[in-house]
C-alpha cells in the first residue's frame, strides 16, 4: 500500500518530529534558567507535542504495514540570546518542518498514494497553525522591544497554554 520511498521520508519526518520535540526541550531549559517560566511551560507541551506528532507517523506506518525505523537523535542547543531569538528561531525551525510536511504531500502526489494524501493533510492544516502561534509570539516580542515590563506580560500569558 505504501511505497518504500514514502515510507523512507515519513520515517524521515519521524525523525525530523522528535528532533523537533528536543529542541523545544532545550528551549524550555534556557527559559527555566533564565527565568521564563511562562515560556518554559510553552515549551515544554510544545515538545509533547511534536512527539505526539511523531507517534501520529510511526501509528500510520504500522497501519499500513510499513517499517517504522525508530532514530536516534543529536543534542539540541540551549544557548539563546533573548526571548525573542527563542521565538524566532521557534518560527524558523516550524518552517522548516513546513517544508518537510510540504514535500511529503508531493512525493505522495507523485506516487499516487492517495490514503497518505489524505492523512498528511492533517499536518499540512497544523503546520499552518504552528507558524501563526509563533509568528504571533514574534511580533509580540518585537512590539515590547527590551521593555521588561512587556516580556513579562507576554511570557505571563505563555504560562497559560
Amino acid at each position: 500500500m505504501i511505497t518504500a520511498r514514502m515510507e523512507k521520508e515519513i520515517n524521515a519526518q519521524i525523525k525530523a518530529e522528535f528532533e523537533s520535540a528536543f529542541i523545544y526541550m532545550g528551549m524550555a531549559a534556557w527559559a527555566h534558567k533564565n527565568g521564563y517560566f511562562g515560556t518554559e511551560n510553552f515549551m515544554w507541551k510544545q515538545a509533547k507535542e511534536e512527539e505526539e506528532h511523531a507517534m501520529k507517523l510511526v501509528n500510520y506506518l504500522q497501519d499500513v504495514d510499513a517499517t517504522v525505523e525508530i532514530p536516534g537523535i543529536e543534542k539540541p542547543t540551549i544557548n539563546y540570546k533573548s526571548i525573542l531569538d527563542v521565538f524566532e528561531k521557534g518560527l524558523e525551525h516550524e518552517k522548516y518542518i513546513t517544508s518537510r510536511i510540504n514535500n511529503l504531500v508531493t512525493i505522495s502526489d507523485e506516487e499516487g498514494d492517495y490514503a497518505t494524501n489524505d492523512f498528511l493533510q492533517w499536518y499540512v492544516t497544523e503546520q499552518v497553525e504552528e507558524e501563526k502561534t509563533f509568528r504571533n509570539i514574534v511580533k509580540r516580542l518585537k512590539m515590547v522591544g527590551d521593555h521588561a515590563n512587556g516580556i513579562f506580560m507576554i511570557d505571563s500569558k505563555l504560562e497559560e497554554r
